[in-house]
């Protein structure tokens, strides 16, 4: 366990960043004294270095908090991804630092302007904005991470193994499907069956980490109505919708 200072000391961050995460629910500790001394255990220093990693990246802190809550082969993929920019960007440093050896010993050759281009670098980082997009552009689980359900013992952290042979691009997809489903259903309103079928779907995938019986759906469904304003550009009826097509969901009219 780690103390407020020890954190701050080896991770370079304040004391009041550190109390700042604490209030908002990004980074509370792992233990709380009677006359308020904060601790942190190990899985508390790896949430703050992921958030550090994010932050890194330039996410906000919402998306962070978006990004943290959901499974963690999400967060391993955004790794790799950035994994795979880093070790471009380390082998064209290599490159352009044996042309200036090159450069040194009076040698050129016209491929060492190839140094320069940073093309492959650049289509990397858009196939990696376009897999987390539907994660961050659109908010539109940023309800159910405030929900506070993917926390303690039903952390899809914690249930991540069930997930582990499931091809991250395939969840991307079917996120974007009830997306897609939800918005749909605007139309006709929330006792449409595009509702219903987007209702369903949603409550088969949270099925697959969360027990998701009506009690925990229902809560989803408070989550979504509470948040509706927060979810970026999403406008807040479609939270409406979402809220009470899981309430019909759950035969509750």
């Amino acid at each position: 366990m780690k103390s407020v200072n020890e954190v701050s000391k080896l991770s370079g961050v304040s004391r009041r960043t550190l109390q700042y995460y604490d209030q908002i629910g990004l980074l509370p500790p792992s233990t709380v004294k009677e006359s308020g001394y904060r601790l942190y255990n190990d899985d508390s220093l790896r949430r703050l270095w992921s958030i550090l990693f994010y932050k890194e990246l330039g996410f906000s802190l919402d998306e962070i908090r978006l990004l943290l809550d959901n499974p963690i082969e999400v967060e391993k993929e955004i790794m790799r991804q950035h994994k795979q920019i880093l070790l471009d960007k380390q082998a064209a440093l290599q490159k352009m630092i044996e042309s200036i050896d090159q450069i040194l010993n009076g040698k050129f050759d016209i491929y060492m302007l190839s140094d320069f281009d940073k093309s492959r670098i650049e289509t990397i980082k858009k196939i990696y904005a376009n897999e987390i997009r539907m994660l961050i552009e659109s908010k539109f689980f940023l309800p159910l991470a405030k929900s506070g359900l993917l926390s303690g013992d039903q952390s899809l952290v914690k249930n991540a193994s069930v997930i582990v042979n499931v091809d991250f691009g395939q969840i991307i997809s079917l996120c974007g499907r009830i997306i897609q489903t939800f918005q749909e259903a605007m139309v006709d309103g929330p006792q449409s069956v595009k509702a219903a079928e987007a209702a369903a779907a949603y409550r088969e995938l949270l099925s697959n980490w969360i027990p998701c019986d009506d009690q925990t759906f229902l809560q989803i469904a408070e989550a979504y109505e509470k948040y509706k304003d927060e979810m970026g550009q999403t406008p807040p009826e479609l939270g409406e919708l979402v809220s009470e097509a899981i309430r019909r969901g759950c035969g509750l009219r």
